[in-house]
């Protein structure tokens, strides 16, 4: 019997695979980058929650400013400088207000991109059996992931709605 030689037919084989290897490789780092902006995004969405129950429990803590709307503000307010630096002084109730607005705000904006927040109460039912409502919207860009997403690029908005 005789044997036939074949050369460079495993070389070709191996090229082939090569290339075919390194095309899934591409679609699985193209994945990997949609799934980290997600991730980013999962991120940004899990600090727009923290920072609004921070300021909600802030608002227990100083319920007779809160219940007054000493919190309020608008989506485009941005709260100014406390007078009072009320972890080294002790304040009244609208001073804390102030200095917990500055405060939460700062946070606010250095843990989201272009973040803004409002803060508004009111009161459903008469008195005695009033309650008052609390919402707090907190918005911020999230156009990294919403681009890659391919989205229509919109504030993210989170807003969480309690009873004081």
């Amino acid at each position: 019997m005789k044997r036939h030689r074949q050369r460079g037919f495993s070389l070709l084989e191996v090229l082939v695979t090569v290339v075919i290897l390194s095309i899934g490789m591409l679609g699985v780092a193209a994945v990997l980058v949609t799934v980290h902006k997600a991730n980013a995004s999962s991120y940004m969405r899990q600090q727009a929650v923290q920072q609004a129950y921070d300021i909600l429990d802030r608002m227990r803590a100083n319920r007779t400013a809160a219940l007054q709307g000493g919190y309020n503000i608008a989506l485009t307010t941005v709260p100014g400088a406390p007078s009072v630096n009320c972890t080294s002084a002790s304040c009244n109730p609208t001073q804390m207000a102030n200095y917990d607005l500055w405060q939460w705000h700062t946070d606010l904006t250095n843990d989201l991109p272009v973040a803004s927040a409002s803060i508004a109460t009111s009161v459903l039912g008469t008195p005695p059996n009033a309650n008052t409502v609390v919402t707090v919207t907190v918005q911020w860009s999230d156009t990294p992931t919403q681009q890659t997403l391919s989205q229509s690029v919109q504030p993210a908005t989170y807003t969480l709605q309690t009873v004081m």
